[in-house]
């Protein structure tokens, strides 16, 4: 699952399993270092810091997730209740923007991000502003947001670097709808397992990109996805010796929590980078 992007990073999307995905890994190339939430062993999840030091790391992407907060905004933040990450409490769907804007979304980490705010995903897009890919996952379960594709392509409209954006799902459905509704966007079904004539079934959604859980992946299931024309990006995946064994599957992305790790590990395998 390899974009033009500077360095290395992944998060896939699928729109015709008959052609090849964009974000595919390139022949001898390493697999695209994705930022999980930003990468949270270096700031919390899921905030503008995290962000930011993927991008000034040379991550080739960042994964984030987004819900629809009570006054329309597209706020990133993982959990559908604000207890666990920041300092509110209650749904993040009936809060305002106006109540969220000051929750404190790094306290809970350390007394260092104690001012860190939750991000709007315009903020994210401003700031990755080409320069890296960003993995969009939509967050529809069990919490339903209707019409939350219509609000992401009103969006995604002017973005000048759809070939960066990558958005994905469990709710294969919707991601069905998002193709539908964008079609010049990569889109990815996220699972947690082997999946039967996977590649017929990314046809039916759209989809050019499978984002498969790592510990339920296998080698000959990656092999039948690229066979049929698919990237294959795995999450979440930390360590040398599970890097080395999702490099033995020759993945095409790499989604982790240490994102300047990761980068570390391939320069250590010698293995040719996005950027070489």
């Amino acid at each position: 699952m390899r974009v033009s992007v500077p360095v290395r990073f992944l998060t896939v999307a699928l729109i015709l399993a008959s052609t090849t995905s964009a974000i595919r890994a390139q022949e001898g190339k390493s697999p695209l270092v994705i930022a999980h939430r930003g990468g949270n062993k270096w700031a919390p999840e899921n905030t503008m810091s995290a962000f930011a030091k993927s991008l000034k790391a040379g991550a080739d992407g960042v994964e984030l997730d987004i819900h629809r907060c009570k006054s329309g905004e597209l706020v990133v933040i993982h959990d559908e209740t604000l207890e666990r990450t920041t300092n509110g409490s209650g749904f993040v769907k009936d809060k305002t923007w106006e109540e969220l804007k000051n929750v404190s979304a790094g306290k809970w980490y350390s007394a260092e991000f104690e001012n860190e705010r939750l991000p709007l995903l315009k903020d994210v897009l401003t700031l990755a502003d080409g320069k890296m890919i960003v993995n969009i996952e939509i967050k529809n379960a069990p919490i339903e947001y209707p019409g939350i594709e219509d609000d992401l392509a009103s969006l995604l409209k002017d973005y000048k670097y759809p070939d960066k954006i990558l958005i994905s799902s469990f709710d294969h459905e919707l991601i069905r709808r998002v193709h539908e509704k964008l079609p010049n966007i990569e889109v990815a079904f996220l699972d947690a397992g082997i999946v039967a004539d996977v590649g017929e079934y990314a046809s039916k959604i759209g989809a050019k990109a499978w984002n498969a859980g790592y510990s339920e992946l296998r080698a000959d299931a990656v092999s039948r996805a690229h066979k049929s024309g698919l990237a294959v990006n795995v999450w979440t995946v930390n360590g040398n010796q599970n890097w080395d064994q999702a490099m033995d599957m020759k993945v095409d992305g790499i989604v982790t929590d240490d994102p300047a790790g990761l980068i570390t590990y391939l320069k250590g395998k010698n293995v040719k980078t996005s950027a070489d």
